[in-house]
This record gives structure tokens, C-alpha cells and sequence, in this order.
């Protein structure tokens, strides 16, 4: 993950301030480990739904972590654009 650039996406492109954004970026590293993946990808949000640990935290978390994997998609779909 290239996190400089992702933190500036987030800051410009949702206007997020720096801790909201290191925020987001914590939450991608912690899915990362999780699933024991290197990177975020397509699947990651279906391969969550299908994680017992991940089931056991609570909808506030599920919620977090499932938003942060949807703003890194965003933002992956983003540099296949430029």
C-alpha cells in the first residue's frame, strides 16, 4: 500500500483531516493482518464477511474497517485512471 499517496488522496479527495486519514490507513493495515493478506483487493469485503474474527468484533468495527476497505478501492481505482 502506498500510504503517502493514499493519505493525500484522502486528504484532497474527501477532505479528511490528518488524523481521520491515518485513521483510514490504520484500519487498511489491520485488515491486512487479519486476513493475513499483503494487499487490498476486490474480494477483501466478501473475504471479511467470510472471517470469524472479523465476525466477532463489534458492528461499529465491521463497519470501520469495511469503510476503509472501500475507500482504498476507491482510491486504487483512482490511480488506474491517471
Amino acid at each position: 500500500m502506498d500510504t503517502v499517496k493514499f493519505l493525500e488522496w484522502l486528504s484532497a479527495e474527501k477532505s479528511m483531516g490528518a488524523r481521520s486519514a491515518k485513521d483510514v490507513v490504520s484500519r487498511c493495515s489491520r485488515v491486512n493482518r487479519l486476513l493475513g493478506i499483503e494487499e487490498l483487493g476486490v474480494d477483501t469485503i466478501d473475504l471479511l464477511k467470510e472471517n470469524d474474527e472479523f465476525q466477532n468484533h463489534s458492528t461499529f468495527i465491521r463497519s470501520q474497517l469495511k469503510r476503509a476497505v472501500s475507500l482504498y478501492a476507491e482510491f486504487q481505482e483512482t490511480l488506474k485512471k491517471d
